[in-house]
């Protein structure tokens, strides 16, 4: 798990440093670095779903599992947006840039939030000891269960 929040954290960083790059592109660099920023993020984000599915299979407790559930509503909005943009490239430059700057803080807030709150959380899941399961052994000898169980 800890290797999971590491990539993700990495890649991350590749994703800020291409944020920045058109930041400061011109019109005509825009397009491909959003196609570069394009084939950073979808594989980006199949990793962050994948260690969403890992943390719940571990059966977090009902209050982790609330707040995973959430996140990953938010994750699913925004990706479905930021992918929506990435696709379809406004050709006007004025709205292009518009669009971009909505996105570009949106996708940062998200990935300051999973770095402060969601990777820390899917690290504690990890790190908390799964409750034992208890095994009964019964015997013929052994006295009947009173708590109606099998």
């Amino acid at each position: 798990m800890i290797n999971r929040v590491e990539t993700l954290k990495r890649e991350h960083g590749q994703l800020r440093v291409l944020l920045r790059a058109c930041d400061t592109a011109s019109p005509v660099e825009l397009p491909g670095l959003l196609r570069q920023l394009h084939d950073v993020f979808v594989p980006h984000q199949r990793a962050k779903e994948q260690l969403y599915e890992a943390v719940v299979a571990s059966r977090p407790d009902a209050s982790t599992l609330t707040l995973l559930n959430i996140f990953r509503t938010n994750l699913s909005v925004m990706s479905n947006a930021v992918l929506g943009f990435l696709v379809n490239v406004d050709s006007d430059p004025e709205r292009l840039w518009q669009r971009f700057r909505t996105v570009s803080n949106a996708l940062r807030s998200l990935m300051d939030t999973e770095e402060k709150t969601v990777f820390p959380l899917c690290l504690r899941q990890s790190a908390s000891p799964r409750p034992a399961q208890v095994i009964r052994f019964e015997t013929l000898s052994s006295p009947p269960r009173r708590d109606g169980g099998r």
